[in-house]
């Protein structure tokens, strides 16, 4: 493989990479600008960065490069207990609920919400998309280069955002992994911590592997990931030909979704702006379906229409009213402008709705731009709900507004 790079001199951190796709050999310049292509960069940072190995790769142990392999050899093996994970981190009790592994961390959590009561994180030395069956991480002395980094997060009360600290030193790792089934990586581990408090865990999980990954050299194009989106949208912009010089200017927009409903696909959605050689940017957006556990380019877009006016699962009217308001919103405008402006683009759009049950009124507000460096615009239309459903009646003009207290229009 290939590889040409050079820093773009609009950053200090962005770099063209070559990428060399696995099917057909068709390669590619990607230029990062606005962040989103962390996944490719990653092939290249190091020569570990390479496609994962089989699941009977050899095992890996941890050592420190300081101390002499007598040293490691005379330290205590720790016995982890054939029990579900738990110990205590931060002076609180801690009970694994959850776990996964995605590009090559390990996280164990206690609580539900998106930020976890409790959260340990592991950096394991190894591949960003390499699942790590049946390898074995073991620190039981100073820890040298290599070993994986340790975090723990905790809530405070009062604040919105979790508290950390990171070890890269003076703690005890005794860390197994069995073969990947159904999605899971079963493992063990004993980890305890230089912490006034002695932080500490030690049982067994079953982690649920998350995120882009390589199998066998090959993309897994099951994974639900924005890497994964990434990865076909490029892919597809190549169209398998190895000539074309693609400068990626910036990827936006990365999301997926479940189904809305029981049995459906689920579908995600990225937009990217590229050059072609020394052509003008252009604008494509990609929505994705996966079908047969199998993410692919459902249709792309172009820049004159939105994702949320064509969806690949049209919004009923039993769908949610968000829902069913941004998809009839959505194509208002796009409509509405390409009358006005034929020859401009929809950027950035943001939705935001609000309604009245009560009142059986409501709007959708979107703010959007008419070129990616344009100013902002904004756009209120007015719905009312019939027996068939919210119906979009009208914009509001721009010194209208609705009193939600009143279901009336009145004058801002």
């Amino acid at each position: 493989m290939n590889l040409k790079m050079s820093l773009d001199k609009k950053s200090l951190i962005q770099i063209i990479v070559l990428v060399v796709l696995v099917v057909g050999g068709a390669g590619a310049y990607l230029m990062q600008q606005d962040g989103g292509l962390d996944f490719i960069t990653g092939f290249f940072e190091s020569d570990s960065a390479t496609p994962a190995r089989s699941s009977s790769a050899p095992v890996v142990r941890m050592k420190s490069a300081n101390a002499p392999a007598n040293r490691q050899a005379r330290e205590k093996v720790p016995e982890i207990p054939s029990i579900p994970a738990k110990g205590e981190i931060h002076g609180m009790p801690f009970i694994v609920e959850s776990s996964s592994i995605e590009n090559g961390v390990l996280t164990l959590r206690l609580g539900k919400d998106v930020t976890a009561d409790l959260e340990v994180r592991l950096m394991l030395s190894t591949p960003p998309w390499e699942v790590p069956a049946g390898k074995t991480f073991k620190v039981l002395g100073p820890a040298g280069a290599g070993a994986p980094q340790v975090v723990l997060a905790w809530k405070e009360p009062g604040q919105p955002a979790a508290s950390e600290q990171k070890f890269t030193d003076k703690y005890k790792l005794l860390l197994d992994f069995g073969q990947e089934k159904n999605g899971k990586l079963p493992g063990k581990i004993y980890l305890t911590l230089p912490d006034e408090v002695k932080s500490n865990v030690a049982g067994t999980f079953d982690a649920d592997i998350k995120g882009f990954r390589i199998v066998d050299g090959k993309p897994d194009l099951a994974a639900d990931s924005v890497d994964t989106l990434q990865f076909l949208a490029l892919r597809d912009l190549l169209k398998n030909d190895a000539s074309k010089t693609l400068n990626v200017v910036a990827l936006r927009d990365g999301r997926y979704a479940q189904a809305e409903k029981p049995g459906g696909n689920m579908t995600g959605y990225i937009e990217v702006e590229y050059r072609l050689g020394q052509a003008p940017p252009s604008i494509e957006r990609f929505q994705f379906e996966k079908a047969a556990g199998v993410w692919k380019v459902a249709r792309t877009l172009n820049a004159h229409q939105l994702d949320e006016a064509h969806p690949l699962q049209t919004p009923g009217p039993q769908s949610s009213s968000t829902k069913r308001m941004t998809y009839l919103a959505a194509g208002k405008l796009e409509a509405d402008i390409q009358k006005k402006s034929p020859l401009k683009g929809i950027y950035e759009p943001a939705f935001t709705t609000r309604l009245s049950d009560k009142f059986k009124i409501g709007v959708c507000e979107i703010r959007y731009k008419l070129a990616p460096d344009g100013d902002t615009e904004k756009t209120v239309y007015l719905f009312r709900r019939q027996a068939r459903g919210w119906t979009l009646e009208r914009e509001l003009g721009k010194k209208e507004k609705v009193n939600f207290d009143t279901g009336r229009i009145v004058r801002r």
